[in-house]
């Protein structure tokens, strides 16, 4: 038990007593039936894993209790690690930042140097960016780039609350795979 203490102890005091005696209580239980106490606990498996699997469901009604993006994300991040699902979101999520990132960073270059800044077209292909030579190529976004960037902003900020609000329903311990209960 005190294993399983320290194993809960990320949780407050109040949700960690109750799991614990709730979990003394079955043992208790099942001792009472008439069954060996190794055996009870061997059920259980080791008290990190039991205590995991209450952390993971605490934490995932806290995160959508307050559906914020952060929280949502935070509890994606926490479980790449053990689910591709969550790796794969993570990643997504990590590729919509770094197309704001660039989003931001060519907004503010086009207030800096307007003249230079864009999205250029010329005789070796396209590329956004800064170029040198304003007159090697044909800038084709203008002052188009602000709401174009805002709009792309817009969306990415939907699409990546979107991917989490479909995501971590999805990495929650759902109520038809229970917490391992012994034998």
């Amino acid at each position: 038990m005190r294993r399983l203490g320290w194993a809960l102890g990320s949780l407050p005091v109040r949700e960690r007593d109750d799991i614990l005696r709730e979990t003394r209580s079955h043992i208790d239980d099942r001792v009472a039936e008439g069954v060996a106490l190794e055996t009870v606990l061997q059920g259980f498996g080791p008290a990190e894993r039991y205590a995991r699997q209450f952390i993971d469901e605490i934490e995932a009604y806290e995160a959508l209790g307050s559906q914020r993006a952060a929280d949502l994300a935070l509890f994606v991040a926490n479980r790449a690690h053990r689910s591709g699902v969550a790796a794969f979101t993570l990643l997504l999520l990590l590729l919509l930042g770094v197309l704001a990132a660039i989003t931001v960073l060519m907004v503010g270059l086009k207030i800096y140097d307007p003249v230079h800044t864009g999205l250029w077209v010329g005789q070796g292909g396209g590329f956004v960016g800064i170029i040198d030579d304003a007159a090697a190529g044909r800038e084709l976004m203008g002052p188009w780039l602000f709401p174009i960037s805002a709009l792309l902003l817009t969306l990415v900020a939907v699409c990546g609350r979107l991917l989490l609000s479909f995501v971590v329903p999805l990495l929650k311990p759902r109520p038809d795979r229970p917490v391992k209960e012994p034998t």
